[in-house]
């Protein structure tokens, strides 16, 4: 049974002493890219890969990415019921894009037969709400924030959130 080293917080965060331990899931998608802003802000960081590594985190991340396949590894890893469990335990949890997807009760627009989610989250998302793949593009904007500059923008599919319940806080 893989086990982790006792000084992963000081050897991925130094300095980092009473922050607390947050895990990333990390089976696909933009974990890389959570991890580094996560650790900026002072936060110890743990990636998620297998069921021990859930063990003593104080809340979690699940990045962007694709949520068909996240959802697929995880169950295959084992670790679909464990991440259900630790999402109903009240921790902190925030999924951004497919981990949106993944959280979400309800999501519209699923793969043909469904797809596996962990759930959790009382809201309903819309999958690839502003299109599909095909429809993502770049172009350059005018903001208010760079007056007088074209400023480049990305527009990729992503999901929408429809509804949200009462206790789901959204900053």
């Amino acid at each position: 049974e893989p086990r982790l080293p006792t000084n992963l917080c000081e050897r991925v965060n130094e300095g980092t002493e009473g922050a607390p331990l947050v895990g990333v899931l990390a089976l696909h998608g933009g974990y890389h890219e959570h991890k580094v802003m996560l650790s900026r802000l002072g936060c110890c960081v743990r990636e998620i890969r297998q069921l021990p590594h859930l063990e003593g985190i104080d809340g979690l991340v699940i990045p962007g990415g694709e949520s068909t396949t996240m959802g697929h590894l995880a169950e295959r890893l084992g670790l679909l019921d464990p991440l259900r469990m630790f999402i109903a335990s009240g921790a902190p949890v925030m999924g951004t894009c497919a981990g949106l997807i993944f959280l979400a009760n309800q999501v519209e627009g699923q793969k043909k037969g469904g797809q596996v989610l962990t759930g959790g989250m009382d809201l309903t998302v819309c999958r690839n709400f502003f299109g599909s793949q095909v429809d993502s593009f770049e172009t350059n904007l005018e903001t208010p924030l760079a007056p007088g500059r074209q400023v480049p923008a990305v527009f990729i599919r992503a999901p929408a959130i429809l509804r949200t319940g009462a206790n789901v806080k959204i900053p």
